[in-house]
């Protein structure tokens, strides 16, 4: 089983680094002749990888024996996971391939820095609530690192924009209209889920006897991030908040929620005082 387990890990990331080599090579112009393969072939690869990702999670929750939501490394393979699933879905008839090769290179992060793990955590008494609080913050988060990829991109073919004579280098960026409805189409799915995230994490705090201090700034930090976005998507959607404010702001907020996740790992890999 291990040696099933180690080769579709390898697999997985290795096709998602094909694709991500092929989504960087199509952005920037070059002609598929150059290539070697069409360009369907890099969202094809993507999809490949998911299902392999896919596969090496099922596995290593058969070989851990627990539930996977109770796992740190399965539940960072489940936000990459999400997040290409979450492109898959999107790049479909829209010209993303900038987007597509910055998520299967964090997909094939996220699947590296998830080996380096090896934190074993009890499963908590309150398993359902806990189950639904981690479920929703991992489907909001990976919904939300499309989001917050796209509006790093926003700003940056903004600026490539204002820079006319940066245009004929770099990849080549969806317009800016396409990137900005893509990232509130995201904000209304993926924010709900991260809300009832946070709703159950006050609900599961309560029951904890002692909360450390590391613990209070991750959710200090996860808070805030989640009230900027909710902000955001409020003013975007009555106010009609459109252009750079809200780009940066939404990307403000993701990178807080994964900094949140950083802290996640670094307490697995330091110890737990953390």
């Amino acid at each position: 089983m291990s040696e099933i387990l180690w080769a579709s890990f390898f697999l997985s990331a290795a096709t998602y680094l094909a694709a991500c080599l092929l989504f960087v090579a199509q952005s920037r112009r070059r002609a598929t002749t150059h290539v070697g393969l069409g360009p369907r072939w890099a969202p094809r690869l993507l999809e490949i990888g998911a299902l392999l990702h896919l596969s090496y999670l099922v596995l290593y929750a058969l070989v851990d024996r627990r539930c996977p939501v109770f796992s740190l490394h399965s539940a960072l393979g489940f936000v990459s996971l999400v997040g290409v699933v979450t492109y898959v879905v999107l790049g479909r008839a829209r010209h993303l391939e900038a987007i597509g090769g910055f998520v299967a290179a964090t997909a094939a992060m996220f699947m590296v820095a998830a080996r380096l793990i090896a934190e074993q955590v009890p499963e908590p008494n309150d398993r359902w609530l806990m189950a639904i609080h981690i479920t929703s913050n991992l489907l909001g988060g990976g919904i939300l690192l499309v989001a917050g990829c796209a509006s790093a991109f926003y700003l940056w073919n903004e600026h490539r924009l204002k820079s006319r004579k940066l245009l004929k280098h770099g990849p080549k960026l969806p317009p800016l209209e396409a990137l900005d409805a893509v990232v509130h189409r995201l904000l209304w799915i993926g924010l709900p889920l991260l809300t009832v995230g946070m709703l159950t994490g006050r609900l599961v705090i309560r029951h904890v006897e002692i909360v450390t201090t590391g613990e209070e700034v991750r959710a200090g930090l996860a808070g805030a991030s989640w009230a900027l976005l909710l902000v955001v998507l409020a003013l975007r959607q009555f106010a009609s908040w459109r252009g750079r404010k809200p780009a940066c702001a939404t990307l403000a907020g993701v990178v807080g929620i994964f900094i949140v996740i950083g802290l996640y790992i670094a307490r697995a890999l330091l110890g737990e005082g953390l």
